[in-house]
């Protein structure tokens, strides 16, 4: 095709990203932000919320089992990553649409298969964008790099999952599947005519004799270089995995149980739209403010900081719950919580990516950053598990609490996180 590759410059790789980010963010938000207020309308209990997101997040956590398919099999022919990337968000799309046919009350074992199956291939077009990411971004364009891409992500999960229940509200599911799905088809087009992968050419001139031969090599090189990677270089990498394991920061007001309380409190579709979309525009912006303060002041020192800030408006509103009751919190305070809670939420999660990238070796990138990340989505998927089950056993406030409290382990472990050590000095050929 002749269009221009956006990768082959500073700004269009920016560009790229963000944008890839966003589609990235588009289906995440809707599953987690509007389903959840759609199904607690519908009546669906807390314990069957907690387990549709904690569901949600299983592909992700275990994505890591099929994170080196992306980078052995290349498929050079068809475009490389790139043909991962438009394969991935065609089944997003395919499946959301399956999903518009579930009658999620009365099947709801069936909306737990399809609502897995679709990120599984969310999950699996993120690995790819990672990919293309680790080996086009240059050195010095990283950090605002990862600031154009989770910050994306996050505008992503605002048109997803706010923008989803503002239509939901005026126009009816049908047509919020309709927004949604044409949002990906619209990515889906800008891969297809503006992103090349750089790599395919020196692929396809590596691969001139034996390809089975070279798919061999490189999967012993890359299982050999793997395992070194995580436990042959210094502390970092281990800890790492214990660290991504943890809560980041206090993070109930950021999932489920966030989504039900909107309801419970007695929010109208518009309201939790509002307050959806400004909650994750702040916390676009925490990951760029985050990352930007991060590089100056030092990473270690303003994770520790930001994840105990998050504390803060989450025990604010358990005490208002507590005292008195959910539906009597003053508007004002319930808003103001929400978005604070978004801002110092998001300048925790940027700078805690970032310290994953100085764990990661850079010969086998995707592959240990993903499973960074996926350790993080397994966190998150046992988090909404234990919030709705207790939320439905006893209420918000002690969740809140709970949430509250159990900051104190990341907290712990902060102090010890490093960047791994340069033991070995590998790559893939």
């Amino acid at each position: 095709m002749g269009a221009k590759n956006l990768l082959s410059t500073t700004k269009g790789r920016f560009l790229t990203f963000g944008l890839l980010y966003i589609s990235e963010g588009i289906p995440y938000g809707f599953t987690s932000t509007a389903m959840v207020a759609f199904m607690r309308t519908e009546g669906l209990s807390l314990s069957q919320i907690g387990t549709f997101v904690a569901a949600l997040f299983l592909p992700w956590a275990f994505k890591w089992a099929w994170a080196p398919v992306i980078d052995l099999v290349k498929l050079g022919r068809f475009g490389g990553r790139k043909a991962w990337i438009l394969f991935c968000t065609t089944m997003m799309m395919v499946t959301l649409l399956i999903t518009a046919t579930v009658d999620f009350v009365a099947n709801f074992q069936l909306l737990l298969i399809m609502i897995v199956l679709n990120n599984f291939f969310c999950a699996t077009q993120d690995v790819a964008i990672d990919s293309l990411a680790v080996s086009t971004l240059k050195e010095d364009e990283r950090g605002r790099g990862n600031g154009f891409m989770f910050g994306g992500q996050y505008l992503g999960i605002a048109l997803g999952g706010g923008g989803a229940v503002f239509i939901f509200g005026f126009w009816g599911f049908n047509v919020t599947l309709f927004y949604i799905s044409g949002m990906l088809l619209l990515s889906w087009l800008f891969v297809l005519f503006f992103v090349h992968d750089p790599d395919v050419a020196r692929q396809a001139r590596q691969l001139k004799g034996n390809a089975l031969l070279e798919f061999s090599k490189n999967l012993v090189s890359f299982l050999r270089i793997l395992y070194a990677s995580f436990l042959k270089s210094g502390a970092g990498p281990k800890l790492g995995l214990i660290f991504s394991l943890l809560p980041v920061g206090a993070m109930a007001l950021q999932y489920a149980i966030l989504g039900t309380i909107k309801v419970d409190y007695g929010l109208t579709a518009t309201q939790i739209a509002q307050i959806s979309i400004a909650s994750t525009v702040f916390s676009a912006l925490g990951c760029l403010i985050g990352g930007v303060l991060g590089d100056r002041f030092g990473l270690k020192k303003i994770i520790g900081i930001f994840y105990f800030l998050t504390v803060m408006p989450t025990l604010l509103l358990a005490t208002q719950i507590s005292t008195l009751g959910l539906q009597n919190v003053p508007l004002h305070v319930f808003y103001g919580v929400i978005v604070s809670h978004g801002l110092l939420f998001g300048m925790s999660f940027g700078v805690k990516n970032a310290v994953f990238m100085g764990m990661t070796n850079p010969a086998v990138a995707a592959t240990q950053f993903t499973a960074f990340m996926a350790m993080s989505n397994l966190a998150i998927s046992f988090a909404n598990f234990w919030q709705g089950n207790v939320a439905e056993q006893f209420n918000y406030a002690t969740v809140l609490y709970l949430d509250a409290l159990l900051v104190i382990f990341p907290l712990l472990v902060i102090p010890f996180l490093r960047n791994r050590e340069d033991m070995i000095e590998a790559s893939l050929t």
